[in-house]
C-alpha cells in the first residue's frame, strides 16, 4: 500500500496543480517510478490512499492502465486519517499475507524480499526500515534489533514503553514497513491516528516489533522542494538506480 494522501504544503507551488504523488521526479511521476519498482519486486496488489487532489490520482491511475502498467486500489479519505488510519480505512485490502506499506514520497534502495525474510524470521507484528541519516525524529531500538520507544522533536514526542536491552540506538525511520497480518486485529477501530503509535501501544501490550538496517542504501524523498531537488541530483548519479525506479 502507497500512502499517497497527504497535501505536500511544503511542496508548494509544485503541489497547487498536482498532488503531491504525482509530482515529476526527473520527469517522472513518483506514483509511477514506485509503480514499477514495486511491480519489478513482485509486489502486488497494489493500494493506493487518496486525499488531496483524489480526482487526478484517478485519472493517472486510468491512463496508466491503458498504457499497460498495473492496476491499483484506491481508497479515498474525505478527512486525513494519518498513517495507521488510512491502514483501518483499507481494511478490506490486507489479506493474509504480509502488508507492505511505502510512503508515496520515499525512494529507497531496499530489496522487499529482504525485508520479507527478516519478517519472517523475527515473527513480529511488523517489521520497520530505518537507517542512520539526518532526522529530527527517530526510532528507538534495543540490541537485539527490537522498537522499543521514540524521540522526536518534530512531533514533540519522546516514548519508551520496554525496558530495552542494551545499547540502544537511534534510527530515522524510512517509512517503509512490512506488516503482519495478526496487526490488523490489534490497530484502533477508526478514526485517525499515526501507525507509529498504534505499534508502541502493542509493544506495551507484549507485543515486538523489529527494525531493519539498510545501511548506507540510497534514499531520497519529495519531502520539500529542497529534498525533491537533492533526490533528483542522486538518483542523476546513480543510473543503475534511476532504472530500477523507471517505467
Amino acid at each position: 500500500m502507497i500512502l499517497a494522501a497527504g497535501r505536500g504544503t511544503r511542496l508548494r507551488p509544485l503541489t497547487e496543480d498536482v498532488p503531491k504523488i504525482l509530482v515529476p521526479v526527473l520527469g517522472v511521476p513518483m506514483l509511477d517510478r514506485l509503480r514499477a519498482f514495486l511491480g519489478r519486486c513482485g509486489v502486488s496488489p497494489l493500494a493506493i490512499n487518496t486525499h488531496h487532489k483524489a480526482h487526478a490520482v484517478r485519472a493517472h491511475l486510468r491512463d496508466a492502465a491503458e498504457a499497460g502498467l498495473p492496476p491499483a486500489r484506491l481508497f479515498h479519505e474525505p478527512a486525513l486519517l494519518g498513517t495507521g488510519g488510512a491502514l483501518v480505512n483499507a481494511a478490506q485490502f490486507w489479506g493474509d499475507e504480509p502488508l507492505l506499506v511505502w510512503n508515496g514520497d520515499i525512494l529507497a534502495e531496499l530489496e522487499p524480499a529482504a525485508l520479507l525474510r527478516a519478517q519472517q524470521a523475527s515473527a513480529s507484528l511488523a517489521t520497520l526500515v530505518v537507517q542512520e541519516r539526518t532526522s529530527d525524529s527517530r526510532l528507538l531500538i534495543d540490541a537485539e534489533g527490537a522498537l522499543c520507544g521514540i524521540d522526536s522533536r518534530r512531533r514533540g514526542t519522546q516514548r519508551r514503553v520496554t525496558a530495552p536491552r542494551k545499547p540502544v540506538s537511534a534510527l530515522a525511520f524510512n517509512g517503509i514497513s512490512l506488516l503482519a497480518p495478526n496487526l490488523r486485529a490489534l490497530l484502533p477501530a477508526g478514526g485517525a491516528f499515526d501507525l507509529i503509535d498504534a505499534l508502541l501501544d502493542a509493544i506495551a501490550r507484549g507485543g515486538r516489533v523489529s527494525c531493519f538496517d539498510m545501511g548506507d542504501g540510497f534514499f531520497g524523498t519529495t519531502g520539500s522542494v529542497e529534498r525533491l531537488r537533492q533526490l533528483e541530483q542522486g538518483l542523476s548519479a546513480h543510473r543503475t538506480l534511476l532504472a530500477r525506479w523507471s517505467p
